[in-house]
């Protein structure tokens, strides 16, 4: 999963100096617990305790974040902080440092040191408060909106299936196919296997399959100008213009398909229908359009 960790959001520590002391670390413990690190190069201990630290940061899932101070090349702030030696460790909360230590420490003290800098904090991010938010984002078709939310997700939870299969949708919505293939392909059986993350990729099979459909969007046309009855090419047609984004146009193709006969091919345009319709989600203003419209074919 580390590859796709850093695909969906980046956890490592960040570096802090002068310029963002104040946005880091006092305006950020504002909401989330931050952990100082204060190190040097040179240091031995350092290099022990660094790698300690960011695992058990990571494993706390954004109840809290971390960022390390080169003392070397911030000794106002080290001197503020009456640093006298590294590794020096702060946790602050609320703008104020409320508990630390120095040397390096085992893992089991440093877990503890987390955990109770973790809780004073509160339970952490609202996840799933984030993924309703991200969803709804993602169901206007607001892409990059909906990107940043699911990002922030997997900086809360790196292993997240429904903040990573979030970014590969909004991918998908993008136009970054490429990009959401190469997400999928890195995922192991227990993530692929995971229902958010089940959706995501037949969303991606079907954005796939429609971009093939794309060169024979002029000879569908064309074809269903010439013979409305044509029903293969309306297919086509349907699946050529959902490849360039004409959701509305394409679900309409598959409407007219069924009004005409909706046992073709086995229910071809209704299976195909109903698929656009998981992928692009329920509250999706053409999903309710076409919803609407096929009940009533359906049931008329």
């Amino acid at each position: 999963m580390e590859q796709l960790i850093v695909a969906g959001a980046d956890t490592a520590p960040i570096d802090v100096d002068m310029k963002n002391f104040m946005a880091e670390v006092i305006d950020g413990s504002a909401t989330v617990p931050i952990i100082v690190q204060f190190w040097a190069p040179w240091c031995g201990p350092c290099k022990q305790l660094g790698p300690i630290l960011e695992k058990t940061v990571a494993a706390a899932k954004g109840k809290v974040k971390m960022v390390r101070i080169n003392i070397d090349e911030n000794q106002q702030i080290a001197q503020q902080m009456r640093v006298q030696s590294v590794p020096t460790v702060y946790g602050f909360f609320n703008g104020q440092p409320v508990d630390g230590f120095a040397g390096a420490q085992p893992e089991s003290t440093v877990k503890q040191f987390i955990d109770k800098l973790a809780a004073t904090g509160g339970s952490g991010p609202d996840i799933a408060a984030m993924i309703e938010t991200a969803s709804k984002l993602f169901e206007t078709q607001d892409y990059d909106a909906a990107m940043a939310q699911y990002q922030e997700i997997m900086a809360a939870d790196p292993e997240s299936p429904d903040g990573l299969a979030g970014m590969i949708r909004c991918m998908v919505g993008m136009k970054d196919i490429d990009g959401a293939r190469e997400i999928v392909d890195q995922l192991d059986e227990d993530f692929r296997n995971k229902p958010s993350m089940v959706i995501a990729i037949e969303t991606l099979e079907l954005a796939e399959k429609a971009a093939g459909a794309v060169g024979g969007l002029a000879e569908a046309k064309a074809a269903v100008d010439a013979n409305p009855n044509d029903l293969a090419a309306r297919q086509d047609l349907a699946m050529a213009l959902f490849a360039v984004g004409e959701q509305a146009a394409s679900m309409n193709q598959l409407l007219e398909s069924i009004r005409i006969d909706r046992s073709w091919n086995d229910e071809a345009a209704r299976t195909q229908l109903l698929e656009f319709f998981k992928t692009l989600g329920p509250a999706n203003p053409d999903v309710m359009t076409a919803r609407r419209q096929l009940s009533t074919i359906l049931f008329a």
